[in-house]
């Protein structure tokens, strides 16, 4: 179940790195559309309200005062990625949200084994 819906996922960002190359072929400059260019075109309120979320709560140096140390997930890591080209970003979602699934979905199946191969009219 959490394979499968993480597979959606992942197919879902296949095809937003289809229409983020086919934007960038099309486009009149040379330069591909960053990421976080790529997100705030399309929805810039979720952009804001995960920087919130991230630098608040996910963020180890935001939810613990008593660590006395700068927040380092937003700034420097995602605002990095947020730079870089969207259908490279894409594509390296497609592959952690797939390779996801089939780590999920590889412990739950079992192995075949040289017993399982033979026929089963056969002793």
């Amino acid at each position: 179940m959490i394979a499968s819906g993480l597979r959606i996922i992942g197919y879902s960002f296949g095809l937003l790195s289809i229409y983020a190359i086919w934007r960038d072929m099309t486009s009149p400059n040379q330069v591909s559309d960053a990421f976080g260019q790529f997100w705030f075109e399309h929805s810039p309120t979720s952009l804001q309200v995960s920087e919130a979320i991230v630098s608040r709560y996910v963020d180890p140096c935001g939810l613990f005062v008593s660590l006395n140390c700068e927040p380092f997930l937003w700034h420097p890591l995602i605002a990095t990625t947020l730079g870089w080209p969207a259908a490279l970003m894409f594509i390296f979602l497609v592959l952690v949200f797939l390779g996801l699934a089939r780590l999920i979905n590889g412990r739950s199946m079992h192995r075949i084994t040289g017993r399982s191969l033979k026929r089963s009219g056969e002793k």
